[in-house]
């Protein structure tokens, strides 16, 4: 087979849309039909052109990314067990948390204090 024949035959497999069956849930019933829906097709031929860079200005036009919006989470009190200072930063939340001799117990995010508790530098203050 010559490779104009094989582009010819994956042009050909590509132009054929598979469906599927995708659950669909009704508000307020607690059926499910299933909805035959097509899979997004490539196109056969490239026609559509790449998108061209964008320039800005001086940083002018720049967008700037959105402010990550912070809720409260829960916390533990968290009791330090040794006397050196340290500081400890989250694994989850990346918060710096300082412990010390002076003040071993802190209040630490819930999904912090577990990597906390898995050492043997501290246990959950009673």
């Amino acid at each position: 087979m010559c490779c104009g024949q094989n582009r010819t035959a994956l042009r050909n497999s590509q132009s054929q849309v598979p469906t599927r069956t995708v659950p669909q849930y009704n508000s307020g019933n607690s059926q499910v039909q299933a909805v035959r829906t097509q899979l997004p097709s490539r196109s056969a031929s490239p026609t559509a052109s790449p998108r061209p860079p964008v320039s800005t200005p001086s940083g002018s036009d720049q967008r700037q990314a959105p402010t990550p919006v912070s809720t409260p989470q829960p916390t533990i009190n968290v009791r330090y067990l040794e006397r050196s200072p340290i500081r400890v930063r989250g694994l989850v939340s990346g918060r710096s948390y300082e412990f010390s001799g002076t003040a071993p117990v802190q209040p630490v995010d819930a999904r912090d204090a577990t990597s906390f508790l898995n050492t043997r530098f501290f246990r959950r203050a009673s």
